[in-house]
């Protein structure tokens, strides 16, 4: 029989790393995004962006489980901010969670699906000059 790898419990749901003046947060298939993760990206990505206004790219896929509690607070978090986000997802399900955030939610940052990543990195790109020129 074959053995089933299995994610170690403590693995973490994301990775968050700044490249060139953008926050890139890629959230890992099959995982749930729980308060504490959710505080942790926060956290990390304060330390990361001293401004508030860096650009976000999320890489949503689509077997991704975010609990509404963690949902509300990166609506507050980037709101607070200002933080531009990019959702890109190739999953059918992840655009349509990214697009009824998007009519439900109403962030008060700007937010844009996209389904190729080219053109999300694109948009951050521009947003990223956008906060410089207006700094």
């Amino acid at each position: 029989a074959m053995i089933q790898w299995e994610r170690p419990v403590f693995s973490s749901p994301f990775e968050l790393w700044k490249e060139e003046g953008v926050l890139f947060l890629v959230l890992q298939p099959g995982a749930t995004m729980k308060m504490q993760d959710m505080k942790e990206v926060i956290r990390l990505i304060a330390a990361l962006d001293r401004t508030g206004k860096a650009p976000v790219f999320l890489e949503y896929p689509g077997n991704f489980a975010v609990q509404p509690g963690a949902r509300d607070l990166l609506r507050r978090v980037c709101g607070a901010h200002g933080h531009p986000v990019a959702f890109y997802t190739t999953d059918a399900v992840g655009r349509q969670q990214g697009e009824y955030f998007k009519e439900v939610q109403r962030p008060a940052f700007p937010f844009r699906v996209f389904q190729l990543r080219d053109q999300a990195y694109a948009w951050t790109r521009e947003r990223l000059q956008l906060v410089e020129l207006l700094s």
